[in-house]
């Protein structure tokens, strides 16, 4: 597994914190579910390399 270290907008880190709260998961599983969510959106654009 691999990490990285974004910056996010100060209204864009607390509507995912309470986000995850509200669905009982932390920011970091929060994040990761949604960044697969986008691959899989995206999946024909990977089909191209």
């Amino acid at each position: 597994m691999k990490d990285i270290n974004i910056e996010l907008k100060d209204k864009t880190h607390s509507l995912a914190k309470v986000c995850a709260t509200l669905k009982n998961t932390t920011m970091k599983e929060y994040l990761q579910k949604a960044i697969e969510s986008a691959i899989e959106k995206d999946k024909e654009i990977l089909k191209k390399l």
